[in-house]
């Protein structure tokens, strides 16, 4: 008869790996949405970016987790994200007159036949100059009280391209919009960029608000029109780089749990 005392690990081990596996899981799943709330909060601390822009980037950043083969994914698709991650050169803004279906050109005067473009610029209450200038509070309190304009008639027009619609061989046709003028800032004591400007109002229900606006018009004889180039954010880079520290530090509980240490 033999005697022998025998070890067999294998179930322990099984059992292990189970719920070492469970707890990575566990562990990446966290991180990743981490990341994701990480990314978004970096999105609204980002300066020069309008809270339309921001809202946008922020929501279309998402997260995918696959806990069975321990991946995960935190990204975002949208065209926006590239210029606002990676900058933008300075560029020369009357290239548009080449292309925007908006253009118009000048039937009489010293421009007759050139082409041209009316532009609006807002202009943001104090304290708000994401992508607009903000107004000095002198300025906004003269402005709040404009009598408001309204846009009255929606109507066609022929573009100014003088292109041709590819569906109807027609003249290529875009919108015009008609309005009631309310007054205009003027005054000695504003700035040139916020001279002419007008006020559309915005209520919705109870809450009360405004758009001002001042148009400037940009045609072929214009000088300036270049947009400063805007800065890179790296906005992911960052984010990305955090998340691998986080990453570490939650798989070292996971195992640490697992272990049950």
């Amino acid at each position: 008869m033999a005697y022998n005392v025998a070890f067999n690990i294998g179930n322990i081990l099984k059992d292990l790996n189970i719920q070492l596996k469970a707890a990575m899981g566990d562990a990446l799943d966290a991180t990743a949405r981490n990341a994701q709330s990480e990314w978004q909060q970096a999105v609204y601390r980002a300066h020069g970016i309008s809270m339309d822009y921001k809202d946008r980037y922020a929501n279309s950043v998402k997260v995918t987790v696959d806990k069975n083969n321990l991946t995960a994914r935190i990204f975002s698709d949208d065209p926006l994200a590239t210029p606002i991650e990676t900058g933008m050169p300075a560029r020369d803004m009357k290239m548009a007159l080449n292309t925007s279906i908006k253009v118009r050109t000048a039937k009489q005067g010293p421009h007759a036949g050139q082409r041209y473009l009316i532009i609006p610029f807002r202009a943001n209450s104090p304290g708000h100059n994401a992508l607009a200038p903000d107004m000095p509070s002198s300025v906004y309190k003269q402005a709040s009280q404009l009598t408001k304009s309204t846009s009255t008639l929606l109507s066609m027009r022929r573009s100014g391209l003088n292109a041709s619609n590819i569906k109807t061989r027609g003249p290529l046709m875009t919108m015009r919009s008609a309005y009631n003028w309310g007054s205009r800032l003027n005054g000695p004591d504003i700035p040139k960029r916020f001279k002419g400007m007008v006020r559309f109002e915005t209520s919705s229900g109870k809450q009360t608000s405004s758009k001002f606006l001042t148009f400037r018009v940009m045609g072929e004889w214009s000088k300036g029109w270049i947009q400063p180039a805007r800065p890179a954010q790296f906005l992911v880079k960052g984010v990305a780089e955090h998340s691998q520290d986080v990453l570490a530090f939650n798989i070292s509980n996971a195992i640490a749990s697992a272990a049950g240490v």
